[in-house]
């Protein structure tokens, strides 16, 4: 690194601008004294490492980056990762809702036949019912017809009883009358 600083001078050093009788090495020089500045300059920059410290703070700024760089992939990798993780959980939640859906129109479909089912039922049950209640309806109005007729039949035999036979004999067939009729009745 020394041997840089006396380069510098070298470099530095105009062999044009002086003129024959002049010499280079002289307080009076003003190129000298620039020179000799500079390579001093350059000799405490050398002495106190700045320029290792200068490499080592871009070094230290090279590896932050890289750094920033590595935590940037990860992250990137991490957010692929979830994504893909979100995009198979939406196509899970899909195909589940779509499984759901499926299920609620067969047993939309089965509560819709088990409801015609038990219509029907009920209507077979309300019509036997009804049957039952025509037939029940039928043998009171046939018991009240006999019952009727009945009476109506008495009244006349009574009457025709009355009309045609004497007092006594009129009650023996009356009472006989009603236990025949009560024998056919029962």
């Amino acid at each position: 690194m020394r041997n840089f600083g006396l380069t510098v001078v070298f470099i530095l050093y105009p062999l044009s601008s002086h003129a024959a009788g002049d010499t280079f090495f002289s307080l009076k020089n003003t190129d000298f004294i620039v020179s000799l500045s500079f390579a001093l300059f350059v000799g405490i920059l050398l002495y106190l490492k700045v320029p290792n410290l200068l490499a080592g703070l871009l070094d230290k700024r090279a590896d932050g980056i890289r750094t920033e760089l590595d935590e940037a992939k990860k992250l990137r990798e991490e957010a692929q990762t979830l994504l893909a993780s979100y995009e198979r959980k939406q196509k899970e939640i899909a195909e589940q809702a779509e499984r759901i859906i499926k299920n609620a129109k067969e047993e939309a479909k089965a509560v819709a036949a088990q409801a015609q089912k038990d219509l029907e039922i009920s209507i077979e049950r309300r019509m036997q019912a009804a049957v039952e209640q025509l037939e029940s309806a039928e043998v009171a109005a046939i018991l009240e017809i006999r019952d009727t007729a009945i009476s109506v039949a008495i009244a006349v035999a009574s009457e025709v009883i009355q009309n045609h036979s004497k007092e006594v004999d009129q009650d023996k067939f009356l009472e006989e009358s009603i236990l025949e009729v009560s024998k056919k009745l029962h």
